[in-house]
């Protein structure tokens, strides 16, 4: 059920991941991910915790650096893990900024500046980083902010706004940068339950305008809402992969049926569907 039509089989991916691995210690958390995502498209990860989805989302922001494979976006190889791509640092093919340019991370935490005001939080990256335009970019942000629902808070501080609204703030100032790929790492699961729906309603505006999302979340009525494909990661692997309908109505991993079965709102939301096939 995707909330935006399908960028088709014809388009190639936009993010290209292969044969990734990642490892804390003596512990491989990641044992050999490919994945791809095209233009457009909405993917979610679930799993249940310690499987793996946090971490690769990490890594394609280079928050986590992997110990074999190789991440592509836009057809341009951001990460190696082969030694004979990186110099004698260990620096990866591109810079770390240039490729977090790329990418627009929204945490489980808002991480605001708590000394800026919503507006300025926005212009921060844009201004310090690309060194636009601030005359350009406080009218950019203006309106990234109004299409949060925030045209009302621009000059609050974090203090003054609440959780819901912190997070839009969150999301305006990552798509202030002119991400290729927003990244989302659980971004409603440090809200409180009325303010949720805030968040989740900027989220699938921003995928009907064609923003190409990856999407971590243990919320599985969104999940079915908003995602063009689900993904269920277990034990550092992809299991299942495939349209909404198919991963949550149909699973025929055991680990994802019990990992779909525990969640009662699923359940209540995807009934009809099931009763209907």
């Amino acid at each position: 059920m995707s909330v935006h039509p399908n960028p088709g089989p014809a388009a190639g991916p936009l993010l290209k991941v292969e044969a990734l691995r990642l490892k804390f210690g003596t512990r491989e958390v990641l044992k050999g991910v490919d994945l791809t995502v095209r233009k457009g498209e909405v993917v979610v990860l679930i799993g249940a915790s310690g499987s793996g989805k946090t971490s690769l989302l990490r890594c394609v922001n280079l928050l986590n650096l992997p110990s074999h494979g190789k991440i592509t976006i836009g057809g341009e190889a951001i990460y190696s893990a082969n030694p004979a791509a990186r110099d004698g640092n260990g620096v990866p093919l591109a810079t770390v900024n240039r490729i977090r340019a790329q990418t627009g991370m929204v945490f489980q935490q808002f991480n605001l500046f708590p000394h800026m005001t919503a507006l300025e939080n926005v212009m921060e990256g844009p201004v310090t980083v690309k060194k636009a335009n601030r005359d350009a970019t406080r009218r950019e942000a203006l309106d990234l902010l109004a299409q949060m629902g925030l045209a009302d808070h621009v000059g609050k501080y974090p203090r003054q706004l609440s959780g819901g609204q912190q997070q839009r703030v969150a999301i305006a100032r990552a798509m202030a940068m002119h991400p290729q790929v927003m990244l989302f790492d659980e971004p409603t699961s440090a809200l409180d339950p009325e303010l949720v729906g805030e968040v989740m309603k900027a989220m699938l505006d921003l995928a009907r305008s064609g923003m190409t999302m990856l999407i971590v979340t243990h919320e599985l009525g969104f999940a079915f809402e908003i995602a063009d494909r689900v993904i269920f990661l277990d034990e550092g692997q992809i299991v299942e992969d495939g349209p909404p309908r198919d991963v949550l109505l149909r699973p025929t991993h055991p680990r994802l049926k019990s990992f779909v079965g525990r969640f009662h709102e699923t359940a209540d939301l995807l009934r009809p569907f099931l009763e209907g096939s």
